[in-house]
């Protein structure tokens, strides 16, 4: 009887090998097996940045045909999701939607960063950016920005502002308005956005600074007083509202949305992910929804234009974070 094994033991062996390896994630990208897109936010629901990565989402689910689930990994001031995404697997299925924090202030705040936006990261696009508000319980007497710095000179140390977390873009912009207006504010961080807008409609913190997106509704119902924009012209989903500059602060801050792969991710992976971010960016409903909630979309963005403006606003805010003395 021969003893060589026959074609259909050798199929079987074969299977059975290539079952063994998935088991073991050893796997190449082109015999993965779940198509399930995972987008990973580091910041918990209920956020800007967790109603932007449910947006787009939506999105690249209708564009792409896939299934696209939302992962919410929060902490660090959205730096968690960026460490553990480092170790994600680069098989075009794992995709970090990074907001500000993530991606240039939470590193640079650290005194000794966890990891390098500019370099860990395979940046995809450049989505949006969005300004930053300033938002008054209405306990708080002062109507505008001028009022409230002089309220604060009058009172030092007697407010408080909430925010999103040590080393995020709002803790930042709102320790440079500190600096700025030559005012004692007490900071209290929260994990997440959302959180800090709950305590601060409650009076519990009496002022907060977010998105335009997250604060217009209760700045309409009369539970928040939107001051001031931190925007370079009057937002046009609220022209009734001043800039920082026209009271003469130049506090230009806000955050911005982008996607970025796994560091060596094969880029012909992430080729139809890139086209289908900006098929959607360039929708006219999609635009008309984004500006309607404060937020500039970006179009036609390359990874090479997505990586020079994280390197650029790396720069920018390290410049801040030095002067002010910020190592957490």
């Amino acid at each position: 009887m021969s003893t060589q094994p026959t074609l259909k033991n050798r199929r079987r062996a074969l299977s059975e090998a290539a079952t063994w390896i998935s088991a073991l994630g050893l796997m190449g990208p082109t015999w993965a097996q779940d198509n399930t897109l995972r987008l990973a936010v580091g910041f918990p629901a209920g956020g800007s940045g967790d109603l932007f990565a449910r947006f787009l989402a939506d999105a690249l689910r209708e564009e792409l045909g896939r299934a696209v689930v939302v992962e919410n990994r929060p902490g660090g001031g959205g730096m968690t999701v960026a460490i553990g995404f480092m170790r994600a697997p680069k098989d075009g299925n794992h995709l970090m939607l990074a907001t500000g924090s993530t991606a240039i202030s939470a590193p640079i705040s650290r005194a000794k960063a966890p990891y390098n936006p500019v370099e860990d990261f395979q940046w995809i696009a450049l989505m949006s950016n969005a300004p930053f508000v300033i938002a008054l319980h209405p306990s708080v007497p002062a109507r505008d920005l001028p009022g409230l710095i002089a309220y604060c000179k009058d009172n030092p140390g007697k407010l408080s502002y909430g925010h999103a977390g040590l080393g995020t873009t709002v803790h930042l912009a709102g320790e440079l308005l500190k600096e700025r207006a030559g005012i004692n504010l007490l900071d209290v961080p929260y994990a997440g956005s959302a959180p800090a807008i709950n305590d601060t409609l409650a009076g519990t913190v009496q002022m907060i600074i977010e998105t335009s997106a997250t604060l217009l509704p209760h700045h309409k119902s009369g539970r928040l007083r939107i001051i001031s924009t931190m925007a370079e012209a009057r937002e046009k989903i609220a022209p009734e509202i001043p800039t920082a500059r026209e009271a003469g602060l130049d506090l230009i801050a806000g955050t911005c949305n982008l996607l970025a792969a796994p560091l060596g991710t094969p880029p012909q992976l992430l080729e139809p992910i890139a086209r289908a971010v900006a098929r959607v960016m360039e929708k006219p409903a999609v635009v008309e929804r984004l500006l309607q909630q404060g937020i500039q979309p970006i179009s036609n963005s390359s990874p090479a234009q997505a990586r020079a403006f994280v390197s650029a606003e790396v720069a920018r805010w390290s410049a801040v974070v030095k002067r002010l003395g910020i190592a957490l």
